[in-house]
């Protein structure tokens, strides 16, 4: 069987990969990581376990990735693309998305804590874990959903002040939500996981109306 452009072959030497197995070597380091951190855990997925599991060298990781902690937050993105897709029905609950903004707060707010207490190893590895261009992407995106829907509040007079203010206070008790029960064993985690999302998320869009001044008595 002829060896594949990337591989180490048999006498030793890494072949030259072609133009357009770049890309192919990639996804192949992303599955191979995706199978060690599944299997194994997150201490099993380091630049050197990666490349023996696809069969090149440690350099050729290297060319990918920056450092372990990048490659790591990669194979972890492919999941928070699922929490655009909730937060995002989430924010329409309510029809044309217009009726009620703070509603919508809080559905954008449980969608998020339910995401992360349902991936809780690969929310903290992103979430909680060294600064990478895949934690930036993740933040950004996080934080775009709810300033929206928080803006859309500003705009509704059922919140005042700046946004982006508002909106780093609501992610700060959503992110606290979550970090406090990953960090325990799911024995101690409340029973039902969606109320407790519901009411964290209601805190959450209720302080930021007292925060603002705009509590409904």
């Amino acid at each position: 069987m002829a060896e594949e452009p990337g591989r180490i072959s048999t006498d030793g030497r890494r072949r030259r990969a072609k133009r357009g197995d770049g890309g192919r070597l990639r996804e192949e380091l992303l599955a191979a990581a995706e199978a060690l951190l599944d299997d194994a855990g997150e201490d099993a997925v380091t630049i050197r376990a990666v490349a023996q599991a696809v069969g090149v060298t440690t350099p050729a990781v290297y060319l990918h990735f920056e450092n372990r902690s990048a490659l790591l937050h990669t194979v972890c993105l492919g999941v928070w693309d699922e929490l655009d897709r909730e937060m995002s029905g989430a924010g329409d609950g309510d029809g044309d998305g217009t009726a009620d903004p703070l509603a919508a707060l809080v559905r954008r707010g449980s969608a998020y804590i339910r995401f992360g207490l349902a991936h809780p190893l690969r929310y903290r590895l992103v979430a909680s874990g060294p600064a990478t261009a895949a934690t930036r992407q993740v933040a950004d995106a996080c934080f775009r959903f709810l300033r929206d829907t928080v803006g859309r509040c500003v705009d509704a007079g059922v919140l005042d002040g700046d946004v982006n203010a508002l909106t780093r206070a609501v992610c700060a008790c959503l992110h606290g939500a979550v970090s406090l029960l990953i960090l325990q064993p799911e024995s101690a985690w409340p029973d039902d996981i969606a109320r407790y999302a519901d009411d964290v998320a209601t805190v959450a869009a209720r302080g930021a109306a007292a925060l603002s001044g705009t509590a409904r008595q």
